[in-house]
């Protein structure tokens, strides 16, 4: 099924589905590297490393979202895999 397209009659959520699914995945992309700063900050307040951990942490954010963002990205695809499956095409 296309993002707009028809639904099967069994299925009529399915496309918000999937939009609330890959609209999760700008946030990640903000908010995991902010995350890891955040952390970083705080250990190299703590630790006294400069700004080594806080760049480690941004790169630990930004993997850990790219990540996620590929298994979304693949399980809104399956979805719509099975949705095609179903509706016999």
């Amino acid at each position: 099924m296309g993002l707009l397209s028809p639904q099967p009659k069994g299925d009529k959520n399915g496309d918000l589905r999937k939009i609330a699914l890959l609209t999760t995945v700008p946030a990640m992309m903000l908010a995991a590297p902010l995350v890891g700063y955040g952390i970083g900050w705080w250990l190299d307040t703590k630790f006294g490393t400069g700004p080594y951990l806080s760049l480690v942490g941004i790169l630990l954010g930004l993997g850990s979202a790219g990540v996620e963002t590929y298994r979304l990205i693949k399980k809104a695809s399956s979805d719509d895999a099975t949705d095609k499956d179903n509706a016999g095409f």
